[in-house]
């Protein structure tokens, strides 16, 4: 009897928030106080029965998402302007792209990290020579002028107020600004230190 094993290999690209309304720049805003999963099906054999293979799929691990850190600036003038990152590592800068160019834009001038894709392209008008377009998925504020920075999402819990990051842990406002106030449910970015009164923010993302 003949036994056909079949050899399945399925390839699948997976790519990878939503924006704003065009956030004003820091300098305005701060105040002081493809993956290619394999599914291979292998023979397997049934030790009852030598004669019979069963298949059992194997699929790949997927590749990471690409990181980088640096300072946002904008090149050009609008409409046509661009949003680059220069790397702190002196890297090449990096042309960014994406679903959140307001909450990028409102972050200029201040050192992020960015999570995403670097593209197969290069944007002409970003550096001489062009530079590596990288498709934001997420980021989040390191720095402003060297100073650490945080950002996250504005709670009001039982009368505290609390700033959520992107995975959920809470840390409390000690003295929110009173422009914060009436910003609950709103992305900022708070600099300083975490247990003292931030020395400056703004807001990413209205509420």
């Amino acid at each position: 009897m003949r036994v056909h094993v079949r050899v399945v290999v399925l390839s699948m690209l997976a790519t990878g928030c939503t924006g704003t309304q065009r956030a004003t720049p820091v300098a305005d805003s701060v105040r002081p106080a493809d993956t290619v999963a394999q599914s291979v099906e292998v023979p397997h054999v049934d030790s009852s029965d030598p004669s019979r293979a069963r298949p059992t799929p194997s699929r790949a691990p997927a590749t990471p998402a690409d990181t980088a850190r640096g300072v946002i600036r904008r090149i050009g003038a609008d409409p046509g302007s661009r949003l680059v990152l220069y790397s702190t590592a002196n890297s090449a800068p990096l042309a960014l792209s994406g679903d959140q160019q307001a909450e990028l834009a409102a972050a200029e001038g201040l050192e992020v990290t960015v999570r995403g894709t670097r593209v197969n392209e290069r944007a002409l008008d970003a550096a001489p020579g062009g530079a590596i377009v990288f498709r934001v998925h997420e980021f989040s504020v390191r720095a402003a002028d060297g100073v650490e920075a945080r950002d996250g999402i504005l709670v009001d819990v039982g009368g505290r107020v609390f700033l959520e990051t992107a995975s959920g842990s809470r840390s409390a406002v000690i003295a929110l600004p009173t422009a914060l106030r009436d910003k609950m449910g709103a992305r900022v970015f708070l600099v300083g230190s975490p247990k003292r009164a931030p020395q400056a923010f703004g807001v990413l993302r209205q509420p």
